[in-house]
């Protein structure tokens, strides 16, 4: 078998003058998680930031487990530029994904206050160094969090190997049949069920609330800068279905003044479930192939109507010329993705048929 230093290949990329990395094959190992509140570092003193807590049922059910899908991750870990480098730190990324994420491009730029970024081929994901107290930076959005299968590997490898700690967190309940709708948010809202410690938190709409017109609307309750804010919004509208029932409700918290767990990665529906005394509904199980296919069918149907409002009349026109759709498609078409298609179209090719969450 080869080993992950013959299988490394490293190349100037000719269409950007860049630096590309690529990893033709790896391989992992099976491992397992030590109990992840043991390996937090046992009971926390006094003066330490607190420890973002799980929630249970009010039945006393375990079950919220898998009722939530982890939909950003941002984490830090140390990096000194004179013993690490983008070459290794590649090289071991790919290895604990087995390489889902194809390779890496210098961005050429700076990010977040990190002085060289590099973003990977699939999931929009990205790593940043150089600065920053010695850290190095990862953050995987929503696309690079839907490739992750091996939730438990992944953190053994964020955590012990890269020494790293989670620096935000989002953890998101899709209702498709609106159940739980963005309007019983408000409700819930006006009768104090987001608030925390007697503290009435702050609430911002977004869209239309007078007279809704299918746009979608949003509720944020909460801050960013005070590290923990929640968004309620119809998420099959705002991606184009005016019809769509499709409700996200989406934690976000971040490192300040507290630590965000390893276990929220393990168990987002319990965290989800502890972040709002109104999101104690948050129990079924829900799939991620659920939603990566929702979000492919509004997106696919909404670009079909934008094609044919900016080119359907062309495309009458040729066919009387041509004569034969099958000369047009060939004619027309380009061996591409759109790019709002891009994520879910690897997704279900490469994951979908199986994957859960």
């Amino acid at each position: 078998m080869k080993t992950i230093s013959e299988n490394f290949n490293h190349q100037k990329n000719p269409a950007f003058e860049t630096e590309y990395y690529f990893l033709c094959d790896s391989s992992s190992t099976e491992r397992s998680l030590p109990d992840a509140r043991a390996a937090e570092g046992g009971q926390a003193r006094v003066n330490d930031p607190r420890t973002v807590i799980r929630g249970e049922s009010s039945t006393g059910e375990n079950n919220k487990s898998q009722a939530a899908l982890t939909d950003w991750l941002n984490v830090s870990f140390p990096f000194h530029s004179e013993n690490n480098n983008p070459l290794e730190f590649f090289k071991s990324f790919s290895e604990a994904t087995k390489g889902i994420f194809g390779g890496m491009t210098d961005q050429q730029r700076g990010l977040h206050g990190w002085q060289y970024s590099f973003q990977f081929d699939h999931g929009c994901v990205f790593f940043a160094y150089g600065g920053q107290n010695n850290t190095a930076f990862l953050s995987l959005p929503g696309e690079g969090c839907a490739l992750i299968s091996d939730w438990q590997s992944f953190v053994i490898y964020l955590r012990d190997q890269l020494r790293a700690r989670i620096t935000r967190w989002d953890g998101a309940v899709d209702d498709f049949i609106g159940s739980h709708s963005i309007d019983m948010a408000i409700e819930f809202y006006k009768q104090g069920h987001f608030k925390h410690g007697g503290r009435e938190p702050k609430l911002t709409q977004h869209g239309n609330w007078i007279k809704p017109d299918g746009s979608g609307r949003s509720v944020y309750v909460g801050n960013r800068k005070n590290g923990k804010l929640i968004r309620i919004y119809e998420k099959g509208k705002q991606l184009g279905d005016p019809s769509s029932f499709w409700v996200r409700w989406e934690v976000e918290l971040h490192a300040k003044d507290r630590v965000i767990p390893w276990e929220v990665l393990l168990h987002p529906g319990e965290y989800v479930a502890g972040a709002y005394p109104c999101l104690s509904w948050v129990s079924d199980r829900v799939f991620r192939i659920n939603t990566i296919k929702e979000q492919d069918r509004i997106s696919y149907e909404r670009l079909k109507q934008v094609a044919s409002t900016a080119y359907g009349a062309l495309l009458n026109v040729m066919l009387q010329r041509e004569g034969s759709a099958e000369l047009i498609v060939e004619q027309l078409k380009r061996h591409a993705i759109p790019r709002r298609l891009a994520a879910t179209d690897h997704y279900l090719r490469t994951k979908g048929k199986s994957d859960e969450i």
